[in-house]
């Protein structure tokens, strides 16, 4: 389900920088801070950090009435200031809101030459070291003029990787023509997130409808050899696959590339199945029985599972035996991508967005039952995976518990099915509520007590056997009407 988890990454990342800002701003920094485990046990905490985002929306807002001066001092502080930008999390998103307003002061810093040292100074950051030139990067989110690309020459070939890679995604993020010799000396850079950088700003600029002809055509050769030589495969195949559909079919689908002794050949097949291209069935049946006979290890599963997942695209019936088969295998990928082959066998490709379109457009109310089971289960599988039973109730997805508990019944699974009950026989005779907020003050009560327990259904969860992936595809198959 493509766009559910895009936005659920994106909610649980603006909230994840919202939470680490507060918790910082509300704790002594001597003390351990605090996880989602205490937003559990006290949601009132969880409220406080959301009025503290609020706040912080509050003064992005007020910060539109600042003068130049005032700005360019700002602009200066948040730059250079010996702080975390987690420490520095609510001035740096009131910036980065008023984007390009700032360029004329970024550009100011850029211009002054004493600057230079103090530039590429690297410190501790929050996770990884940090240079000021990264928050100046950063500050131009997507609005960067061409001179900046000019100023930043020196950056770009910085002896830290990190100032590196910061620098290379804001330059390509602008889509501009100047930026392409940039571009192309970082997909030739040693370092594979440096590359990796250089490729995800080009696809925000494309997004953005910001990348120039100039780019689009002067890269297609650096990625046919990203891809030849098996670095940030399934990216450069994925950008050439955007930039230059038909290039990038002819040369995805060559003989030397469908090579079975590339590392990464699955990360092309699932561009191949994403984009539709036209590979033949016969050489994708080879591609079956060649993996299909060596060990069932990495990359090995992967290539198999992506090469089932094309199989099912041809709607053949002498086909449906084999994913049928290869679906009750015991590697996950294996059966998932068999999984993923039947959908597209019984012409279902494209039912999750199809869903979420109808959501969007209707509400819940307006999914059938089955479609809402699977969505029940789909945000059950998700949450807990990310964060264990107790996030899966703590947020909204657990208001319909009920109905995820009747997905897993009707899909047949078991071994999950006995792990979430279990869950909730923890809440006693009430069961949980699916008022979210009244919920909440019930999961505290309640983990405090069974901690432990919610811990052990969690890693439960993790071994189970059960694909997820492929009970629910067969439930699809078998409501198909359903979901067309």
């Amino acid at each position: 389900m493509t766009k559910i988890v895009i936005i659920c990454v994106v909610v649980l990342a603006i909230a994840g920088i919202a939470l680490l800002q507060f918790l910082r701003a509300e704790r002594d920094s001597a003390q351990s801070e605090p996880g989602f485990r205490e937003f559990v046990k006290d949601p009132q905490l969880w409220n406080e950090m959301l009025d503290a985002n609020a706040g912080a929306s509050q003064l992005a807002s007020e910060a539109e009435s600042w003068g130049e001066d005032q700005l360019a001092e700002e602009v200066e502080r948040y730059v250079f200031s010996p702080k975390t930008k987690r420490d520095l999390w609510a001035i740096g998103r009131q910036l980065g809101e008023m984007s390009p307003k700032t360029n004329d002061a970024l550009l100011n810093i850029l211009r002054d030459q004493t600057n230079e040292t103090r530039l590429a100074q690297l410190r501790p950051g929050d996770f990884l070291e940090e240079a000021p030139v990264m928050r100046v990067c950063e500050l131009f989110d997507g609005n960067m003029p061409a001179e900046a690309i000019e100023l930043l020459t020196p950056y770009l070939s910085h002896e830290s990787d990190q100032i590196r890679k910061d620098c290379i995604l804001s330059v390509a993020e602008s889509g501009l023509p100047e930026a392409l010799p940039a571009i192309r000396r970082a997909l030739a850079d040693e370092d594979e997130y440096v590359r990796s950088y250089a490729l995800m700003g080009m696809k925000r600029a494309i997004e953005n409808d910001k990348l120039s002809d100039e780019i689009r055509f002067g890269v297609v050769a650096d990625l046919d050899r990203l891809v030849a030589q098996d670095l940030n495969v399934e990216d450069a195949a994925r950008l050439m696959a955007q930039l230059d559909p038909k290039h990038a079919e002819d040369f995805l689908l060559s003989d030397s590339v469908l090579n079975t002794e590339k590392r990464y050949l699955h990360e092309v097949l699932r561009v191949v199945g994403q984009f539709d291209f036209e590979i033949r069935r016969e050489k994708v049946k080879s591609l079956v029985e060649t993996y299909a006979g060596r060990e069932m290890t990495y990359p090995n599963t992967y290539a198999l599972g992506e090469s089932l997942a094309l199989l099912g695209s041809f709607r053949e019936p002498d086909d449906e035996q084999i994913l049928e088969r290869y679906s009750k295998h015991e590697e996950d990928r294996v059966s998932d991508g068999a999984a993923r082959g039947l959908i597209s066998f019984h012409n279902l490709k494209g039912f999750e967005e199809r869903i979420w379109e109808k959501e969007q457009a209707g509400g819940w109310e307006s999914l059938t039952k089955e479609q809402q089971m699977y969505v029940a289960v789909f945000w059950l599988d998700s949450e807990v995976n990310n964060g264990g039973h107790s996030q899966y109730f703590f947020n909204s997805a657990g208001d319909n518990w009920q109905t995820a508990l009747d997905g897993l019944k009707a899909m047949g699974f078991k071994e999950r099915l006995g792990i979430f009950q279990g869950v909730l026989d923890l809440f006693g005779d009430k069961k949980p509520l699916t008022d979210r907020g009244k919920r909440q003050d019930q999961l505290s009560v309640v983990y405090s007590k069974h901690e432990e327990a919610f811990d052990q259904f969690d890693s439960a969860y993790y071994k189970a056997s059960e694909s997820v992936e492929v009970f629910s595809t067969r439930f699809v198959i078998q409501n198909a009407d359903k979901f067309k």
